[in-house]
């Protein structure tokens, strides 16, 4: 999918978090093993503030800004990161926390892709704070994943 201006962008993320969402909650449904219901649990939470605070900055930034035309239009294929978590073997904890970490690092690079090819400092602040999100986010599942691994 191509974006045209910020709001596009923020849009369609937002979108794909909550797509994310909703898949690792079914998914969470199907599993038989007690640490991938958790961990799809996790997912599913993580991928739902995802979407709130990618909402929340749309809604924080000025009009101006999400009206503000990208030169550069980033392509991203949500369709098929959703797919790879569709196909994730739902009783490997590890691979489903590769998976969720591919998808937070597709968006980090999309988000840097934003920052590289723009020239508005405003536009690259609020992708800049948008890597630094996912970047925390990141951490935090990484943590979460090692404690799960304890259990």
């Amino acid at each position: 999918m191509r974006f045209q201006t910020v709001a596009d962008v923020l849009n369609v993320v937002k979108q794909f978090h909550t797509s994310l969402a909703g898949q690792f909650a079914e998914l969470e449904q199907l599993t038989t093993s007690e640490r991938a219901q958790l961990m799809l649990d996790y997912l599913n939470r993580h991928e739902q503030n995802l979407a709130r605070a990618t909402e929340q900055f749309a809604n924080d930034a000025n009009p101006g800004l999400l009206d503000t035309w990208l030169q550069f239009a980033p392509e991203t294929h949500p369709e098929s990161l959703l797919e790879k978590v569709r196909n994730v073997d739902l009783n490997d904890v590890n691979s489903i926390v590769l998976v969720a970490l591919e998808v937070d690092d597709h968006l980090c690079n999309l988000y840097g892709d934003v920052v590289d090819h723009t020239d508005s400092d405003e536009v690259k602040e609020v992708f800049k704070s948008l890597v630094r999100l996912e970047d925390n986010e990141r951490h935090t599942l990484s943590r979460a994943a090692f404690r799960l691994s304890d259990i």
